[in-house]
C-alpha cells in the first residue's frame, strides 16, 4: 500500500527557483514506488474556493504524511500545517533551509506527530528526510511469536 504524501510550500511570494526545487523534490519522491504525491492547485487554476477545497479537503485531509517546506512566509501553508497537525493529527514534517528565517510558532510546535528539520540543499536532502520520516511514522509493530 502506498504512502500518500502532500507537499505544501509557499507559492505567492516564492522565487521560480524555489518552486522548481519543490517540483524536483516531488519528482524524486514519485520515483519511490511506495509513495504517491498529491498535487496542490497552484497559482493559476480554479477559483479561490476550489483551491481551498482541493488543498484542504482533498490533500491535507486525505494524505498520510504532510510535508511543509517552510523557507518562505505563507499564510496558506500555515493554514495547511495547522489543519494537518491540530485538526487531523497527521504526521507532519516541516523543513527549512539552514539559513531561512522561520517563525517561532513553527519552530515551537510540540506534537507527537510533528518534526522540524533543516537542510542545506533542498533537492539533495529533502527527499531523504521525507523517506526517513515516512519510515519512522509508518513502522508496523513487530509481530509477537
Amino acid at each position: 500500500m502506498k504512502t500518500i504524501v502532500y507537499v505544501g510550500c509557499a507559492l505567492t511570494h516564492a522565487s521560480n527557483q524555489f518552486k522548481k526545487d519543490v517540483a524536483d523534490v516531488k519528482e524524486i519522491l514519485r520515483q519511490d514506488a511506495d509513495i504517491e504525491i498529491l498535487e496542490f492547485v497552484g497559482l493559476t487554476g480554479g477559483t479561490n474556493e476550489s483551491v481551498y477545497h482541493h488543498d484542504i479537503h482533498e490533500c491535507v485531509a486525505k494524505c498520510d504524511i504532510f510535508v511543509a517546506i517552510v523557507d518562505h512566509p505563507s499564510l496558506g501553508l500555515g493554514y495547511e500545517a495547522g489543519t494537518a497537525v491540530e485538526k487531523h493529527g497527521k504526521p507532519t514534517l516541516a523543513v527549512a533551509h539552514k539559513d531561512a528565517l522561520v517563525t517561532r510558532l513553527i519552530l515551537g510546535v510540540q506534537h507527537e506527530n510533528y518534526s522540524f528539520a533543516r537542510y542545506s540543499s533542498m533537492v539533495e536532502e529533502v527527499p531523504e528526510l521525507v523517506q526517513k520520516f515516512i519510515a519512522a511514522k509508518t513502522k508496523k509493530p513487530a509481530e509477537v511469536t
